[in-house]
């Protein structure tokens, strides 16, 4: 079923997620505990905002250019940039509120997630061929 997405589903799917992100965002925002990130995974480039935005942009020109290969991983790939993007650009810093407590794993959010999923799916296809 997924591995027959078209293209025009795909971004829908993107745009669906980015909501989705965005919402539990908003959500957790107003209930709960979360943390302000001002840099990527493992707080590297910490307050690098604008190279980041950069990234994102590089990335997202990348998958819209190469969406076609496999349009399932790029869509979750272009979900969760975007995510992340949209906070850089309207609150300064992204909001993590996914605490797993071991091993210190730092704290994420439902577009870090997707964009590690995305990760693994395209390592997987560049595996098999």
């Amino acid at each position: 079923m997924f591995s027959k997405i078209t293209i025009k589903n795909g971004y829908i799917l993107a745009f669906v997620l980015l909501v989705l992100d965005q919402l539990s965002k908003y959500i957790v925002v107003n209930n709960f505990d979360f943390i302000k990130n001002t840099g990527a995974a493992w707080g590297i480039l910490k307050n690098s905002q604008l190279l980041l935005i950069i990234i994102s942009l590089v990335v997202i020109f990348y998958v819209a250019r190469y969406f076609s290969y496999y349009p399932l991983a790029f869509s979750l790939l272009l979900g969760g940039v975007l995510g992340n993007l949209v906070d850089r650009i309207f609150r300064g810093y992204v909001i993590d509120f996914i605490n797993i407590r071991i091993f210190n794993y730092p704290w994420f959010n439902l577009a870090d997630s997707l964009i590690t999923i995305s990760i693994i799916l395209l390592a997987i296809k560049m595996i098999k061929e």
